[in-house]
């Protein structure tokens, strides 16, 4: 705007009279350049941020950033100013934090698990046939996941160090009389384990979508031949003195099951199949079927419990229940952790300085519908508007952006 009005003064100032332009010759005006990332907004600082004296480098910064802006040039579009502010100070909250973890861990002498970090890593990659194009549409790096898992598995090692995951018998017996009607049945229920065995090979779509041929005669009995021999072998072993029924179900048997042992849970006789519950149902605890055919492969059972009809036993619900308090009271125990942790480390997060707060202003509440507002509440104007532009919900780009 200066060099445009500078222009026009020196133009008005001068004693010549501009030639006009031809109309037969098209204006070509030099056009203005599109709006880069952080248009409008500081420029970035380095450091980012100091954690107790110790900088957070602007490049560790932008290995994450970067990746965060190419989502949407990738697409032809341009970060919008609110999301670019977004991105900005939730990575550095990350980044902060992430610091404050490592020299947490370094003054308590805790180094991370490594082996449930490899597991962690392992689980991930589970299902995700391209890993790179997963990275990046996360807009992620190897490294900057590893440094996400790195700060849970640190922050479940410090709860666990302090007894705060620790779950007692008298929370479990509470527990249990809460959720002990909605286990109640009329029936006889088990619980049980399986190795099941497909016969054949698993019906995958060709690569143009289309479904696998029927297969012949021929093939179908030479593939109940072959998954007949394997279940006979995988007996053999499951019922050998010291056989680990839960590790051979893990190494040989397919299903949603497997990754657990072949664990099924407690049910009852109707939520099966009927050749698999009428073997199931005539094993005694801790006995192992031999190979029994159903529709889905051929199963080797083993039973771990038999549970009368009625209420199930605490026994029968307590690790369940152990679990579930557990989880719980991580959630809980990870945000009393990173309050008390903030709170003790000296932090100057020049990035949000620089931000300043949101020129937005504060979010926008729900809707809430009277209907479903308790007896007694006051009552809810629903003409009531909050400033804001509905429009910034819809500036990321599709598929969301893995924060």
């Amino acid at each position: 705007m200066s060099l445009g009005l500078c222009l026009a003064l020196a133009v008005g100032c001068s004693p010549s009279t501009p030639t006009p332009q031809k109309t037969d010759e098209k204006a070509t005006p030099e056009q203005p350049a599109k709006a880069a990332a952080g248009e409008g907004l500081p420029a970035l600082p380095d450091p980012i941020a100091t954690v107790n004296e110790v900088a957070i480098p602007l490049a560790q910064f932008k290995d994450i950033y970067d990746l965060k802006v190419k989502k949407y040039t990738d697409r032809g579009r341009e970060i919008p100013p609110s999301a670019d502010r977004r991105y900005r100070k939730s990575i550095t909250e990350r980044l902060v934090y992430n610091e404050i973890l490592r020299q947490e861990a370094k003054a308590r002498g805790i180094e991370v698990d490594a082996a449930k970090l490899a597991e962690r890593e392992t689980q991930q990659k589970q299902g995700i046939k391209d890993w790179d194009k997963h990275l990046q549409r996360r807009g992620e790096t190897e490294q900057s996941l590893r440094d996400m898992y790195i700060a849970e598995i640190l922050e479940q090692q410090f709860l666990e160090k302090d007894g705060k995951l620790a779950v007692t018998d008298a929370e479990v017996d509470e527990e249990y009389e809460k959720i002990k009607p909605n286990y109640k049945s009329e029936g006889e229920r088990i619980h049980a384990s399986h190795i099941l065995i497909p016969i054949g090979p698993q019906d995958q779509p060709t690569p143009t979508g289309e479904k696998p041929p029927e297969p012949s005669q021929e093939d179908k009995d030479k593939w109940r031949k072959e998954a007949v021999a394997k279940a006979d072998e995988l007996y053999k072993k499951a019922t050998a003195p010291g056989a680990d029924f839960a590790q051979l179900a893990k190494e040989n048997s397919v299903g949603p099951s497997a990754d657990k042992g072949g664990d099924l849970g407690i049910f009852t006789k109707d939520r099966m199949v009927e050749e698999f519950s009428v073997a199931a149902f005539k094993l005694k605890p801790g006995e192992i079927s031999k190979p029994v055919e159903t529709k889905f492969g051929i199963h080797i059972i083993k039973i771990l419990a038999k549970y009368p009809p009625g209420d199930l036993p605490k026994e029968a619900l307590a690790d369940q229940i152990k679990e579930r308090l557990s989880q719980r009271k991580l959630h809980q125990g990870r945000r009393e952790l990173k309050d008390a942790l903030l709170a003790k480390y000296t932090v100057k997060n020049t990035m949000e300085e620089l931000l300043g707060p949101d020129p937005r202003g504060p979010k926008r509440p729900p809707v809430v519908n009277p209907a479903e507002m308790p007896a007694g509440h006051p009552p809810v104007d629903l003409k009531a508007k909050t400033a804001g532009p509905a429009a910034e919900a819809k500036a990321e780009p599709e598929g969301g952006d893995g924060d």
